[in-house]
């Protein structure tokens, strides 16, 4: 009985054993197959506006963007400030791009490089100056053709829509500057100075809305105001010979308004609805006559020309004639049958005068300012006086003696 129980002993013994090995090599397999499935994480990889999500099992960055089937560049670059191997994270790729770097004495630097405008400045061991600026935002990421300059910094004022505010900018124009401010013109909208303009240190910038609306009104037109000459009248005398009425008119105006207030106006079309009547005043040529003391010889006339019926004389003095001049006359003689320059026979009446003041045939009125009447003349010779410029007039006389008891005299003469 006991060996039978040891065979039987030994027996469960070695089957037991055999259990114990095949369960201790599923526990192996188990394991095993649960440290890979733990081991597996995922990562999203950013190359420009792309994102790969991949599942990683290792913890190399440059293989996990390689397992993603994504190729790198020469000199492209990984950022790996948010990627952590093991766990779930993001790889960011910068691409190589051919930029330019300006420095702020305008050297040019022609380079290629991947990351942002940040890291190329640390790159070239660059740092900005208190007052200068950059062109790029730092956190942006270079691309291809990209222009990357220092400049200095201006401030500057900028108003628009009621509101003033300072700005800091770099080199660049009014347009930038809007730019840079968020500021948009509307079409008709102006600003000073242009946009064109280059700022600099205490540019003030000013942006000015304009809108244009239209009105249409009926106005009255001023009526023109005219002036004509007459010898009805003596100097210095006027008179309204027409009165003077408006018009009336339809016009369309172009209204500028700026910032909400009324600027100028431009007229756009006028239609005449009345025409206006001129004023017309009259003005006197006439001159008054010279006043004569006394009139001496009962105020009997030399010439022995007629007058016209229509020439009326009062104390020496035509009623009606165009102008008056004054001046010097004197006196002289010629044999009977004698002609004038003008063709006609000498006879008193008939003078001499200097054709430029008083043309041929010009019919006067003379009396000397003291009192003696030549009377009625038709100017018909040319006087010797004319190139000596001493007398205005030469009276004919019949006789040497009336010549000479003439002499020369101050004279008044009427142009009729």
């Amino acid at each position: 009985m006991i060996t039978e129980l040891k065979g039987y002993v030994k027996a469960t013994h070695t089957a037991l054993t055999k259990v114990v090995a095949l369960i201790l090599a599923l526990a192996v397999l188990c394991a095993g197959t649960a440290f890979a499935a733990s081991s597996s994480y995922t990562v999203d990889i950013y190359d420009g506006n792309e994102i790969t999500r991949t599942q990683a099992s290792r913890s190399d960055a440059e293989a996990i963007v390689k397992q993603a089937g994504i190729t790198l560049g020469e000199k492209d670059k990984l950022d790996l400030s948010k990627f952590s191997a093991g766990v779930e994270s993001m790889i960011k790729i910068y691409r190589a791009a051919a930029v330019s770097f300006t420095d702020i004495d305008g050297n040019v630097t022609y380079m290629v490089f991947a990351g942002t405008v940040s890291d190329l400045l640390n790159e070239l061991s660059v740092t900005l100056g208190e007052k200068q600026l950059i062109t790029q935002p730092l956190d942006k990421e270079v691309s291809d053709g990209m222009e990357i300059k220092i400049t200095n910094a201006y401030n500057i004022s900028l108003t628009a829509d009621g509101t003033t505010n300072q700005l800091t900018m770099g080199e660049g124009t009014v347009a930038d500057a809007l730019n840079n401010a968020g500021i948009t013109l509307g079409e008709d909208d102006e600003v000073s100075p242009a946009l064109d303009t280059m700022v600099c240190e205490g540019t003030a910038v000013q942006v000015y809305r304009v809108q244009y609306t239209y009105r249409t009104v009926v106005e009255d037109t001023a009526y023109a105001k005219k002036t004509v000459k007459s010898a009805d009248l003596y100097k210095n005398e006027t008179k309204v010979t027409q009165e003077g009425v408006n018009g009336s008119q339809r016009v369309t105006y172009c209204d500028k308004i700026v910032d909400g207030s009324y600027s100028t106006s431009e007229v756009v079309t006028s239609t005449t609805l009345k025409e206006s009547v001129p004023q017309i005043t009259t003005v006197g040529t006439k001159q008054k006559a010279i006043s004569i003391a006394s009139l001496k010889n009962s105020g009997m006339p030399i010439s022995e020309l007629t007058p016209p019926s229509s020439l009326i004389i009062d104390n020496g003095a035509p009623t009606s004639y165009s102008k008056v001049i004054t001046g010097k006359a004197a006196a002289y003689t010629a044999s009977a049958g004698a002609k004038t320059a003008s063709g006609r026979t000498v006879k008193a009446g008939y003078i001499a005068v200097n054709p430029k003041q008083i043309p041929y045939g010009s019919e006067l009125w003379i009396v000397s300012t003291d009192g003696i009447v030549y009377g009625y003349a038709i100017a018909a010779d040319t006087g010797g006086f004319v190139n000596k410029g001493k007398f205005t007039v030469d009276l004919f006389m019949n006789t040497n003696s009336e010549c000479t008891q003439w002499g020369a005299r101050d004279v008044v003469i009427y142009v009729l």
